[in-house]
């Protein structure tokens, strides 16, 4: 190398190793004349020059700085050309001139100038060695194209055979190549597309607003500022990989067709594990999408979660059954399963996604099994799942009144009282004392701080503890203590509504100072010590912890404690009798056969009805649930009984009393369990719709959608309004629509419903159903 300068020798190693790497595309007859042609054409083919630009650069390289005449000569470019050819290179940061005159040129380092294509060619390298690594005969899963015609002869075979499924990232500047195969897709292909190299000036951090019509061309549409490369994949089993489509690789001459399921599913993964919760919403303004419908198939678990998410914000979560095709995490044995949604877990940042099932592990004893199921390559679930289909185990539009419930409306406000409050009623047994707390991120100064607003960032927050080495640990602040449980909340909407109340239940020795004052001049019976629950408040929930519930609830507690004649006092004349919480306290089955047998001989005005809360029984032992079941029958022989559960206690009471069946509607619910109960009424209820059987007839009423569920104690809220309408002498029609009044308050205004807000909801009742079409 004498006679060369050192950046000439780097110049030519670099131009080398870019040779070197192409060469194996090229047939070398001729050394010599080679090493002067293929300099040209790597330059002209990878880094977009002209051919007067790709000579101008290598005179320059060769002969370092020259005026522009001798650049001229050099490069055998005409004069009145050079000028405009080496600003452009200037621009394009391949040159730096030297403004005297003459005015001179020289080259910048290739290795600098040339870096956005080396670091193109290691990327596409890196990602063909990661497939490389994920099968052991790639040959078989990966063909190369170099022709355009085939990229997207293959490309468009992709998508117009996608079978269920199809995910695709495309540069913005490149959508027009394919917008008439997306929008000629049939509707039932999911399909899901991320614009990448989105102008950031038209982002605003959440979201980014195109042109009308880009959201047509998928189901749903994302976009990133980010250069991404061309990707489609179809039913996570096939796909093409064009790395040199996006703005910043002119050369559009190589593309890989990916056949082998393994490496298509790394494609999907990338895809929606990794890019999709960082892309922002295209359009969101235009999202006018209905709820999903069922049933529905998936091949993901995440998307499968994501429709439940949206829907299960106010439907039960056994409103639903999933059967999916997958394997066994143990022992690779394949399968299909199928069973009710008991729970899942699903966040948009977090790559783990799983739901459990109840289902009938053996058909000949109708036994359950709860089971837990992930996606690909699961470990903790005992199950992964590849195909899922999703259907509802009942059907119900919650979005319009129906001419049903608007007939029971029409009831309920015939048959509201003037007044509330001129009778009495007696309410026990399950009595908490609710601390109410906020989660603190930043304290502001002594005595002030700013609260966590989201449940989500609160579980973002737990998942992040997990990638720390010390012990997790959250400050949290108490904002207000309340009387909790059955007692309470059903206390304090009938303590406002000046009823003359009884508690019966564990308020403290002496009463503890929180029910002291919320019922200050009613008449509170204590058993012994409150138990406490801190709820944690978001603006979208709560997280609870409680103690676990005291073991002194039972009838020979009572009668040892308190005096009978004095309970009896307040029970006489009472209008009804509120009782729970059976899955709390596994002894009150002795409180009701107590009360049938020790106390009504004591009475001279007893009450005609009662109300009993059981609660989830899953938890009471076995041996326990007929004798506690035969309990409510015999306290029906003197009074009318009427249950009330949500969803899930249904099933229970269903499993119980005859195994349970595959699916059954809230109205079936409740006709089946009345009548195997032999009680008055039997109510099972959901946040938007409830059904109640009375033995005659069964009678169904659906509920306003709050835009804002509030799901924790909506339960208490429902069974409240449910006791009032007892309470008052209102039918069972017009009790419904209470019910759901009460608790539809509590679920917008997150507090007690008063009086007045009562009267509003139920007269407002149909302009509310009216509103929610629009919100949907």
């Amino acid at each position: 190398m004498h006679g060369l300068s050192h950046s000439q020798t780097s110049s030519s190693k670099t131009i080398r190793r870019l040779m070197l790497h192409h060469a194996d595309n090229y047939v070398m007859s001729d050394p010599k004349s080679d090493w002067d042609i293929l300099p040209q054409e790597i330059l002209e083919e990878n880094a977009g020059m002209s051919p007067y630009e790709a000579s101008v650069y290598l005179a320059l390289i060769r002969g370092g700085k020259q005026s522009m005449s001798e650049l001229s000569d050099a490069s055998e470019v005409p004069r009145q050309r050079i000028y405009d050819i080496v600003k452009r290179l200037r621009e394009r940061g391949f040159v730096e001139i030297i403004d005297e005159y003459p005015k001179q040129a020289y080259p910048v380092d290739p290795e600098k100038a040339l870096s956005p294509i080396q670091d193109r060619i290691r990327r596409t390298r890196n990602f063909l060695e990661d497939l490389h690594q994920a099968v052991d005969e790639v040959e078989e899963g990966v063909s190369l194209f170099k022709s355009e015609a085939s990229i997207r002869k293959y490309i468009r075979r992709i998508i117009t055979t996608a079978d269920m499924d199809l995910f695709l990232t495309i540069p913005h500047h490149a959508l027009d190549m394919f917008r008439e195969d997306l929008s000629e897709l049939p509707s039932d292909v999911r399909t899901k597309l991320i614009i990448s190299e989105i102008d950031p000036e038209i982002s605003d951090g959440d979201s980014i607003v195109l042109d009308n019509d880009v959201t047509e061309l998928a189901d749903e549409v994302r976009g990133v500022t980010s250069s991404e490369p061309f990707i489609v994949c179809a039913d996570r089993k096939t796909g093409f990989y064009w790395p040199e489509l996006i703005s910043t690789q002119p050369t559009q001459e190589q593309g890989f067709y990916i056949t082998n399921p393994e490496l298509g599913l790394l494609l999907d993964r990338f895809l929606s594990d990794l890019l999709w919760p960082i892309a922002q919403p295209v359009n969101p303004s235009q999202n006018t999408s209905e709820l999903p419908t069922f049933p529905a198939q998936y091949i993901r678990v995440r998307d499968c979660l994501a429709d439940l998410k949206q829907v299960t914000a106010d439907r039960a979560l056994e409103s639903f059954e999933i059967e999916f095709e997958g394997y066994d995490t143990d022992t690779g044995e394949a399968v299909t399963k199928r069973g009710i949604l008991s729970g899942y877990y699903f966040s948009e940042f977090d790559v783990r996604a799983s739901f459990t099932l109840d289902t009938v592990d053996e058909p000949a004893t109708n036994e359950r099994e709860s089971v837990s199921v992930g996606g690909w390559k699961a470990i903790q679930e005992d199950y992964e799942a590849v195909r899922l289909t999703v259907y509802e185990r009942e059907h119900r539009e919650l979005y319009s009144l129906d001419t049903e419930t608007r007939n029971y409306v029409k009831a309920c406000r015939e048959e509201l009282p003037n007044s509330f409050g001129d009778r009495h009623a007696v309410i026990g047994i399950d009595t908490t004392v609710d601390r109410m707390r906020e989660i603190v991120v930043e304290q502001l100064e002594p005595g002030k701080y700013r609260p966590m607003e989201e449940y989500a960032s609160f579980r973002e927050s737990i998942i992040e503890f997990e990638a720390e080495d010390s012990p997790p640990g959250m400050m949290w602040a108490q904002t207000e203590t309340t009387p909790g449980g059955i007692t309470g909340h059903m206390g304090e909407v009938f303590n406002q509504l000046d009823y003359s109340l009884a508690f019966v239940g564990n308020f403290g020795k002496p009463i503890h100072p929180v029910f002291k004052t919320a019922y200050q001049g009613q008449t509170i019976f204590s058993i012994g010590s409150p138990t406490y629950a801190d709820y944690v408040q978001f603006d979208d929930g709560k997280f609870i912890l409680a103690d676990l519930p005291p073991t002194n609830i039972d009838w020979e507690t009572i009668r040892n404690t308190l005096s009978l004649d004095r309970i009896a006092e307040q029970v006489d004349g009472a209008e009804f009798i509120a009782l729970g919480t059976w899955g709390h306290f596994n002894s009150l089955p002795t409180i009701w056969d107590g009360i049938r047998m020790d106390l009504w001989p004591r009475l001279e005005d007893p009450p005609e009805k009662a109300l009993v809360l059981p609660g989830d029984i899953q938890d009471v032992p076995d041996s326990e649930i007929e004798n506690g079941l035969e309990s409510i029958r015999n306290l029906s022989d003197i009074l009318d009984v009427t249950i009330v559960t949500n969803r899930t206690q249904a099933d229970s009471f269903s499993n119980e009393i005859d195994g349970g069946e595959a699916a059954m509607s809230l109205s079936d619910m409740a006709t089946i369990l009345q009548d195997a109960m032999e009680v008055s009424k039997f109510v099972v209820h959901a946040p938007l719709e409830a059904a109640l059987g009375n033995g005659e007839e069964v009678l169904t009423a659906c509920a306003p959608r709050p835009r804002s569920v509030q799901i924790t104690n909506v339960d208490d809220h429902f069974n409240t309004g449910l006791a009032l309408g007892m309470t008052e002498g209102l039918t069972d029609e017009a009790s419904l629509v209470l019910a759901h009044a009460v608790a539809g308050v509590f679920m917008r205004e997150r507090e007690p419903p008063t009086e007045k807000q009562i009267r509003s909801f139920v007269a407002e009742y149909d302009r509310l159903f009216d509103s929610q079409k629009d919100t949907k």
